[in-house]
């Protein structure tokens, strides 16, 4: 009844591209304001709408076929509309979106090595053959986001959608609600003099003409730019650490920063090239690791005092450390089970309503690890959606079909506004 088809990652469908190698197929099958769509395109296409198809679903490549062609006409106007309105992309924003498109490519097949046999290529050529396709899609994602990202409906909307398709929406799944109450692991004194260190013996080795790269690979902890040798691209201003940002807007071209102590740990930083209002630096990050046991015992002190009627929305506010929810009292609100890790849906699980866990991992953010008591105020079992306690999760299936509704009215627009054609 719902379907809400936007553009799909580039780097996929070039990636299956280079694995079926040898069956390209190069005939036009389609114009679209002077674009031109291959029939390789829509093969590439095919695979990746036959990969999104639910499990035990089946559709003839035929309709698979007509599917592809008609979102790549789709994204070729969007593309045209986007030019026409000076939609802009930065580069910035397009080297920001590439590199983490490579990055996940690196951690799907384990290696930029392996990376590079499947593409033919190394990575740095990766970088250079894809950014273009990085950009369009940017430009497709902005004009979509001026289109649509204000859509909502509104309460009436809302009861009007349920009552025509309450027959059609899934149950709401289960639903826990949760709050938590988080812990970060602080370093002791010795072992930040012991980082700090080895953060300044790896820079006056760069400065006595090290590679940097190097380095990069046999100490930086920070996975995320391990394949672009800690390069993070063009980053504009108020958008780094702060301790980051103001060593970098103090180098020179081609300087490397003392040590710079962050909550993640020691950066190295050198300036690789910058502009009025943004920076472009490669780090190498010398991680800090938090003392587990002293983290574990002050929590085991809080879920002591909480089981012998503590209030855990006075403790929170206290003493969690997780800035997002402590003036909520660490409230995560209603939570469905189906999204939580299977270690956090096991403990949580186990819990009686009103029950506290022991102390478990927090990793929200990779770079700053913790330790969070988990609090289940209450399991609200699947069920059939109603109104007006589920209202919000059916005002989401209802943005979405008005959402499509007006996608499909865009697109008849843009098919009388640009020339396009198929041929068969």
């Amino acid at each position: 009844m719902i379907r809400w088809l936007f553009g799909v990652g580039i780097l996929p469908v070039l990636l299956w591209g280079q694995v079926r190698e040898g069956e390209v197929l190069d005939r036009v099958v389609a114009l679209v304001g002077g674009e031109v769509i291959f029939a390789s395109d829509v093969e590439a296409q095919v695979h990746l709408l036959r990969q999104q198809l639910p499990a035990g679903v089946e559709l003839p490549d035929s309709i698979l076929r007509r599917r592809a062609l008609e979102a790549l006409i789709d994204e070729k106007l969007m593309l045209l509309k986007a030019q026409e309105d000076s939609i802009v992309v930065t580069d910035e924003e397009v080297t920001q979106r590439l590199e983490l498109q490579l990055q996940l490519v690196v951690q799907q097949f384990g290696s930029e090595r392996r990376v590079a046999e499947v593409y033919g290529m190394p990575l740095e050529q990766l970088r250079r053959e894809y950014r273009e396709e990085v950009r369009k899609r940017l430009l497709v994602e902005k004009l979509q986001q001026q289109r649509f990202g204000s859509l909502r409906c509104s309460p009436r909307e809302v009861e009007e959608f349920f009552a025509r398709y309450r027959d059609s929406l899934p149950p709401v799944p289960a639903q826990v609600e949760l709050a938590h109450l988080v812990r970060y692991l602080q370093p002791d004194s010795a072992q930040r003099w012991e980082v700090w260190q080895l953060a300044q013996r790896v820079r006056d080795s760069l400065l006595r003409g090290g590679d940097f790269t190097e380095f990069v690979r046999r100490y930086s902890g920070d996975q995320g730019t391990l394949s672009s040798g800690g390069d993070i691209g063009w980053v504009e201003r108020g958008k780094l650490l702060p301790e980051y940002e103001r060593a970098a807007f103090a180098l020179q071209p081609g300087e490397i920063s003392p040590p710079v102590e962050t909550p993640m740990g020691y950066y190295l930083i050198q300036l690789l090239d910058r502009r009025q209002d943004a920076v472009r630096t490669r780090h190498i990050l010398f991680r800090l690791r938090g003392d587990v046991e002293q983290v574990r015992s002050f929590l085991l002190q809080l879920r002591e005092q909480l089981q012998q009627g503590a209030s855990f929305d006075s403790l929170a506010r206290l003493y969690s450390e997780e800035m997002d929810t402590r003036g909520f009292g660490g409230s995560l609100g209603l939570v469905p089970l189906e999204t939580l890790s299977p270690e956090l849906r096991s403990i949580v699980e186990k819990l009686p309503d009103g029950g506290i866990s022991e102390p478990v991992p927090y990793l929200a953010d990779p770079n700053r690890p913790g330790l969070q008591l988990l609090y289940r105020k209450r399991l609200v079992p699947q069920h059939l959606p109603r109104l007006p306690e589920d209202s919000r999760y059916v005002e989401r299936f209802c943005e979405q079909w008005k959402r499509e509704q007006e996608y499909r009215r865009w697109m008849a627009e843009l098919r009388r506004h640009f020339p396009w054609e198929v041929r068969q």
